[in-house]
């Protein structure tokens, strides 16, 4: 794995396909953490892969609005008609929430990171489906879960996307969960990101990249959010040589 490199794969629980694919990537050192999902049908099967694999290491939660029942009673205009979350009713950052909202979605934080807890699981960060905990009705209530569970959090990542108002946006709340002492790296990136700009790191900066393992009909490996990013992070890893400081071997 390279130095300083944290190779996340988000969805763990959410399928057999996705815990085949991640324990896949743990075995061949394409990852070293994983997220996982608690409230999706393949979490038991992934909770016992975490207990049988050793090689499974660094499990966060990934708290996930989008897909899916909550775990609690949580009620309001997010969901379908049949009680699953409506993911265009919480992908919306203009979103706001009054005090019975707050405690109530924070509720539903700590009922997804309990259920990993009540299985055993170490959990060591937290992060979120689709990133909705870097919103601005949902960062205070991932900010008070991490505190109280003393876990690191997810940066949100800053690369420009021609908005100013959400790269000082996300700049800020980056500012918030560093000066908490939470922060799961020192930046978050896209495969991508980190691969072009390999030059600009600092070689003492920990950067968390991205990944969403599957399998694909044909038995693929498989990015199922961006196809490209496995693809380019395998042929990375394997054009590894000690004149590049992103791939310099970790001593770990």
């Amino acid at each position: 794995m390279p130095h300083k490199i944290i190779a996340n794969a988000d969805d763990l629980g959410y399928s057999t396909s996705v815990n085949t694919a991640i324990l896949h990537c743990f075995e061949h050192g394409y990852i070293n953490s994983a997220s996982l999902m608690t409230n999706m049908g393949g979490f038991e099967e992934a909770a016992n892969l975490v207990h049988e694999k050793p090689v499974i290491r660094n499990i966060g939660v990934h708290v996930n609005f989008a897909e899916g029942r909550p775990l609690t009673n949580l009620k309001g205009n997010y969901f379908d008609d049949e009680g699953n979350w409506d993911v265009h009713k919480t992908n919306r950052v203009l979103n706001t929430l009054n005090s019975a909202g707050k405690s109530a979605f924070l509720k539903e934080i700590n009922a997804q990171i309990d259920k990993a807890l009540a299985e055993k699981i170490p959990v060591s960060h937290l992060d979120s489906h689709l990133h909705l905990h870097t919103f601005p009705y949902l960062f205070q209530l991932f900010l008070t879960a991490a505190k109280q569970y003393n876990l690191k959090l997810r940066l949100a990542q800053t690369y420009m996307e021609g908005s100013y108002l959400k790269y000082y946006y996300r700049k800020y709340i980056n500012s918030l969960i560093k000066k908490s002492d939470l922060n799961y790296s020192d930046r978050f990136e896209t495969v991508d990101q980190l691969l072009q700009h390999t030059r600009q790191h600092s070689p003492e900066l920990t950067v968390e990249i991205m990944l969403h393992p599957s399998f694909n009909s044909s038995g693929e490996l498989i990015d199922h959010c961006d196809p490209s990013a496995m693809v380019h992070w395998i042929t990375s890893l394997e054009k590894q040589t000690d004149t590049n400081p992103l791939i310099r071997p970790s001593a770990q």
